[in-house]
């Protein structure tokens, strides 16, 4: 059985060196606390299998340069993927948002 003393030295210093961790944190801003308590959480539970692999991102962007047509058919229009979903919702936001007033006055043919 530990000593009385044994034990209350034992306390104390835990104590202290908590304290010390906590004076630590406060010290820090909150990219380096954040850092630091990121880097605690993989060292503590460690890698995953598949983080050393990088996923390759499809952006909006990318997803329409794929996909949008100037002239629209039909057969576009049936294609129900969310991919040709957001290009025919681009295509009808730039017909709306662009159109021709040659379209709407002949007389005087130029873009609004």
């Amino acid at each position: 059985m530990a000593s009385f003393g044994s034990l209350k030295s034992a306390i104390y210093d835990r104590e202290e060196r908590k304290q010390q961790y906590q004076a630590y944190i406060r010290g820090l801003n909150a990219y380096d606390r954040h850092k630091k308590f990121l880097n605690d959480y993989v060292s503590y539970y460690g890698k995953g299998g598949s983080s050393g692999q990088k996923l390759p991102v499809k952006t909006d962007q990318d997803t329409l340069r794929e996909g949008y047509r100037f002239i629209r058919t039909e057969e576009d229009d049936m294609d129900t993927s969310w991919e040709q979903k957001l290009v025919k919702r681009y295509y009808d936001k730039l017909f709306k948002e662009y159109p021709c007033k040659f379209y709407l006055e002949p007389s005087s043919a130029y873009w609004i």
